[in-house]
């Protein structure tokens, strides 16, 4: 059986990790032919969707206020808050695995991450188009994008959030800390206890795996990706110009 090669890169900041999903990305192109899930966590920061204009989608005095950092991702989509207690996961594979449809990848890999948080004890559900719900609240969000013949799948779970800073920090009209909080759960709230270390992405990596027809295999991430993701975050995600630039617009 093949194999989905499982990394993790730990918390790393914000503009980095998402060069280090372009650098996977550009790897699978260049025909590496790999699926690759990462896992990754950020420190407090705000992930811009591809096209939101910076002032209509973040209060950038709250962000500077707290230490927050800015970045801008290659998905689209709405902005979202990170921090570490948030796991943030990507999955790279060729685009024809699902069809060569977002809304496939997004069925197949949503039903997985569900899977394996149901396995923990959260009874998780995936809704189309891109939501794993619990208790009627939202537990994780998804995004994706197609490049060529490589699909790149990511999204996030809610381990535990701060609803305050959540709402300090992005520009939501007509949504409060309380709604938020109303909104969204925490895995450790539907699971009543913290995770242990490593618990979540195991669950995650057997059932995503397990979803596609494969089996993971544990991995490290390899000096040639690192290499281009530093690359790719010095010319462009780690700079100023990409997150509040033309280049968005």
């Amino acid at each position: 059986m093949s194999t989905v090669r499982v990394i993790d890169t730990g918390v790393r900041p914000a503009r980095w990790n998402l060069a280090m999903t372009a650098a996977l990305a550009a790897a699978h192109r260049a025909g590496s032919g790999e699926v690759t899930l990462r896992f990754q966590r950020f420190p407090p920061s705000v992930l811009m969707g591809r096209h939101q204009v910076l002032h209509d989608a973040v209060d950038v005095e709250a962000c500077r206020r707290r230490g927050v950092e800015i970045a801008r991702r290659p998905t689209g989509g709405g902005a979202v808050y990170m921090a570490p207690g948030i796991l943030a996961w990507d999955v790279v594979a060729d685009r024809q695995r699902f069809g060569g449809r977002l809304a496939l990848a997004a069925a197949a890999i949503g039903s997985g991450v569900a899977a394996g948080l149901s396995h923990l004890g959260a009874a998780a559900e995936f809704l189309p188009p891109n939501d794993v719900r619990c208790r009627g609240r939202k537990l994780c969000g998804t995004s994706g994008y197609v490049e060529g013949a490589t699909l790149v799948f990511q999204g996030t779970v809610l381990i535990e959030f701060d609803a305050a800073a959540m709402a300090e920090v992005l520009i939501l009209p007509g949504m409060t800390a309380g709604m938020l909080g109303k909104a969204l759960i925490g895995l450790s709230e539907a699971l009543e206890r913290m995770p242990r270390e490593g618990e979540v992405e195991g669950a995650l990596a057997d059932r995503i795996a397990s979803t596609l027809g494969l089996r993971f295999a544990p991995d490290a991430p390899r000096a040639e990706e690192i290499a281009l993701a530093d690359r790719l975050h010095a010319l462009e995600f780690g700079t100023d110009a990409f997150v509040t630039g033309e280049e968005a617009a």
